[in-house]
């Protein structure tokens, strides 16, 4: 069978969604499958043994370059790639549903009431229900596991291999020097996108400093996120990791002992790559992460709502600094 999965963004969700690969290729070990994604996104799935084939698509940039020309040239791309057996659009875009349209004609996906976007299952042949409160990898195995016909369980998810591969040929030197053998290895992602998923530099600070036995390296993404860590690389011992791709950032995940940060992409990459992480929750629910004895949530106990997300909530500043320190000491073995 040749399936087409369709999730163009956002990273956390595209790591969520490719812990279900293995299941399916256990499940159905025939199945070619071929990944829709957002061009800038392409780096994440890459060496990924379960992905056949992905097509990475600039949707990005045609709302900057509205013209017929690129308009055509992503159609084609898309219908290149196939034909398929079956579409499935995890996403639940209008965006997202024209793409899975476009692949096929068999297409499956949310349904109303479960989609994003409603309006987008009108392009969809087969509809089916997942409540968007749900644990995120666990709301799109079941979309992927009732659309195929297979069970995709909680207990196998955590029991998954890890789902994430970086580059094993590339040359590492520059970045295995920040990785000393002798000392647990403590990686902090230092900011997201979102404000209300950004830790304070200051209470970061308390923590590293509170950390003093664990080689802390922090990881920043934009140059404004980078002069921030940088600030709080000099005022502790922590040391800020070069500009890296997304390649380069799972290869150090796989490096680390433990990985901090808040609800962001690059904090997801721990879990997927079966490495222990504590992630800080403020604006969005613990259910954004799949929990288990190593991947652990805190939270700022403030009331949030399952699917729908207040981005001016600046709660997760509340986490007590003590909080993070005792458990990350717990995984380290420090203290």
């Amino acid at each position: 069978m040749r399936l087409a999965l369709v999730r163009l963004t956002a990273l956390g969700d595209i790591i969520h969604t490719a812990a279900t690969l293995q299941f399916v290729k256990t499940a159905l070990p025939d199945t070619r499958i071929t990944w829709f994604v957002e061009e800038k996104f392409t780096g994440i799935l890459e060496h990924n043994p379960d992905i056949d084939e992905f097509v990475p698509l600039d949707l990005h940039g045609l709302k900057k370059e509205r013209s017929l020309s690129k308009l055509s040239s992503i159609h084609h791309r898309i219908q290149a790639a196939g034909p398929f057996d079956l579409v499935i659009d995890v996403q639940g875009l209008i965006k997202s549903a024209l793409v899975a349209r476009m692949a096929g004609n068999n297409v499956a996906g949310l349904d109303r009431n479960s989609a994003k976007e409603g309006i987008a299952s009108l392009l969809y042949r087969h509809r089916y229900p997942v409540d968007c409160a749900g644990i995120a990898p666990m709301r799109f195995a079941s979309l992927i596991g009732q659309a195929l016909g297979i069970e995709i369980s909680h207990e196998m998810m955590a029991h998954k291999a890890p789902c994430l591969f970086y580059d094993p040929k590339r040359n590492r030197k520059e970045l295995d020097a920040y990785f000393p053998p002798e000392r647990p290895n403590l990686l902090i992602v230092t900011a997201a996108s979102n404000p209300s998923k950004t830790y304070p530099p200051e209470r970061w600070i308390e923590v590293v400093q509170e950390l003093g036995d664990a080689n802390i390296l922090l990881v920043a993404g934009s140059e404004a996120e980078r002069q921030t860590a940088q600030k709080i690389a000099d005022a502790t011992h922590a040391r800020l990791l070069p500009p890296m791709d997304l390649d380069g950032l799972k290869y150090a995940v796989s490096r680390s002992d433990l990985l901090l940060g808040g609800d962001t992409g690059p904090s997801h990459i721990a879990w997927a790559m079966n490495r222990p992480s504590i992630l800080l929750f403020g604006s969005t629910p613990r259910s954004m992460m799949f929990e288990t004895e190593r991947n652990i949530a805190l939270t700022s106990g403030a009331p949030v709502h399952p699917c729908r997300f207040d981005k001016s909530d600046r709660s997760i500043a509340t986490i007590q600094p003590e909080h993070i320190i005792e458990k990350a000491q717990d995984i380290l073995h420090l203290g």
